[in-house]
């Protein structure tokens, strides 16, 4: 799904869809239907061909490493979809095989790219808000656990269940706005409110699996603090039983001069702020298209002048960025293990 996702921003913004694997033939057939491209019989083949530049790798989590570093190794540019491994060792060896190479790697972050990520980052490297003290993040779902039974919900495959799944995206975009990139401790607690046979739906992201499992967390609440004195709190949900739109998703940034209220797909944000010591408030508007196709459009724009110029654009994510991301996803996990605060 994710994958016909990626082949229509590459389209929109000029690039040229050129072949596809999937080892399911029928989800192969529905994508070269639909995006009119060749079929490879295998990874080696697809990595093998010279008309390919970069290669966009949307599979399940466990195989990210594995596939990252054979394209890597056979001189292709990596687009490699979030989370970036499984681990922190997984992570170096994808880097290392970049750096072998020398071809670009960037990460999966699409949430960089919304109208209204780059807003707020403008308007706080401008020094409207000041000093950024806090940061609320939150993205919870009333029913939005992705193909449960499957590989989503299965920690073996996955590595955990929404923190990792949704939440990283959460974790990257907020110290992306913020450029607060100094983790220095974790406070965190998993929670699961539902099981296969509890959780009822309308429609799913991914296919489900009967009699599958689900051993992973539907719900995280952590606290991160930066080194620099930032605390940023997470709150991040599959599923709830809270009513629908209880909680409001996006950003709450407060710092020394003033606040902003984000949300990540609409277009305008509040901004908060003092004035002769009154509190004051006022919408901040910018330009949206589609706030979602904006974003994965000026994701694959960014591939595509990264592949042209074999350097990352500056907002794109870097392999860096993704160990970051993955290290504040393993201390969160470690916490909630551990029932206490962890260092990083």
């Amino acid at each position: 799904m994710i994958a016909n996702v990626h082949a229509e921003a590459a389209k929109a913004v000029g690039t040229n869809v050129v072949c596809v694997f999937d080892p399911r033939e029928s989800k192969t057939n529905e994508f070269v239907k639909k995006h009119e491209c060749d079929v490879a019989s295998s990874v080696e083949e697809l990595v093998a061909r010279d008309d390919i530049e970069g290669v966009v790798i949307a599979v399940p989590n466990d195989q990210h490493a594995l596939l990252a570093i054979q394209a890597l190794e056979s001189g292709k540019h990596v687009l490699l979809e979030k989370p970036m491994a499984m681990s922190i060792t997984q992570c170096d060896e994808i880097l290392a095989a970049r750096d072998a190479s020398g071809k670009v790697l960037q990460m999966g972050f699409v949430c960089r790219y919304s109208p209204a990520a780059m807003k707020a980052k403008q308007l706080i490297e401008d020094g409207t808000i000041g000093d950024v003290l806090d940061v609320q993040a939150t993205l919870v779902r009333q029913r939005g656990i992705p193909g449960i039974g499957g590989w989503f919900t299965t920690k073996q495959r996955s590595g955990g269940g929404c923190l990792i799944d949704i939440g990283v995206h959460l974790i990257d975009v907020a110290m992306h706005i913020t450029q607060k990139k100094s983790p220095a401790s974790a406070l965190g607690k998993c929670t699961r409110a539902f099981t296969i046979d509890s959780y009822a739906y309308e429609e799913m992201w991914s296919t489900p699996v009967k009699d599958g499992t689900f051993d992973v967390e539907d719900r995280v609440r952590a606290t991160i603090s930066d080194s620099t004195g930032t605390t940023f709190q997470y709150n991040v949900a599959w599923a709830t039983h809270l009513p629908e739109d209880t909680l409001q998703d996006g950003l709450l940034i407060e710092g020394t001069k003033g606040a902003l209220v984000v949300d990540l797909w609409t277009d305008e944000m509040t901004l908060g702020y003092s004035e002769a010591g009154n509190p004051k408030d006022k919408k901040i508007t910018f330009d949206v298209t589609e706030a979602w196709d904006d974003a994965f459009q000026g994701e694959h724009k960014a591939f595509a002048d990264a592949v042209t110029n074999n350097a990352l654009t500056a907002t794109a994510g870097t392999g860096e960025d993704g160990r970051l991301v993955q290290m504040v996803i393993d201390a969160i996990y470690e916490s909630d293990a551990q029932g206490r605060q962890v260092e990083l």
